[in-house]
Order: structure tokens, then C-alpha cells, then sequence
């Protein structure tokens, strides 16, 4: 009599190798494909990158600001 335990499992383990061989060539499929961007789209990165270059701009002056003012605190007091 074959061990039909045995026999169950190795049918499972190709089973499930045969499915994840299935899923990812679906999701490769799709990870491949570029969406087409809508005009609409296009516009909104387009203002946040601006938007996102102004607040570089107010960062970087934020810092140096920032260090100007501990710079003249750790300058003693002339007597």
C-alpha cells in the first residue's frame, strides 16, 4: 500500500512551488507595465515639486538662521 500521507505532502509542496512560480509571473506583468499619467496628474507633481523646492529654500534658511543665533550665544559677554 503507498504511504498516501507521503504522497499528500509532495503533492502540496509541488502544488504550492507551481503557484508561487504562477503569482509571480502575474506580478511581474504587472510591475512591468507603466500606467499612463493623466495631464492632471502631471500638473499636481509638477506644483508640489515646486512647492517642495520652496521649502527646501525655507529650510536651508531656517538652519542657517538657527546657527547664527548659537553662534552669538556662545560668544562671551565683552566686560
Amino acid at each position: 500500500m503507498p504511504d498516501f500521507e507521503a504522497i499528500f505532502k509532495l503533492l502540496v509542496l509541488f502544488g504550492g512551488f507551481i503557484g508561487i512560480i504562477v503569482a509571480a509571473g502575474f506580478g511581474f506583468k504587472k510591475v512591468g507595465q507603466k500606467p499612463a499619467a493623466s495631464p492632471e496628474v502631471i500638473d499636481k507633481l509638477t506644483d508640489l515639486e515646486a512647492r517642495l523646492g520652496d521649502m527646501e529654500e525655507r529650510l536651508d534658511f531656517t538652519e542657517r538662521a538657527l546657527t547664527d543665533v548659537r553662534r552669538r550665544a556662545q560668544i562671551p559677554p565683552k566686560v
